[in-house]
């Protein structure tokens, strides 16, 4: 489990607890729509439970 690093924006990467990486696609009524790395469809569940299980990759 991850601490929240702020507010997920579209187009930004983030890695869950298992070390997946996934892409917001977008955020609106409390809901974000991600991408799994190797899956076409897309996922979305509530921003408290998105921004509790993943946690954002910096660019080195």
């Amino acid at each position: 489990m991850f601490k929240p690093t702020g507010t997920s924006q579209p187009q930004k990467r983030y890695k869950g607890a298992h070390g997946a990486l996934v892409t917001v696609e977008s955020v609106s009524h409390n809901r974000v729509t991600f991408y799994r790395d190797g899956y076409q469809s897309p996922c979305v569940q509530p921003l408290a439970r998105f921004m509790k299980e993943f946690a954002e990759v910096n660019k080195c």
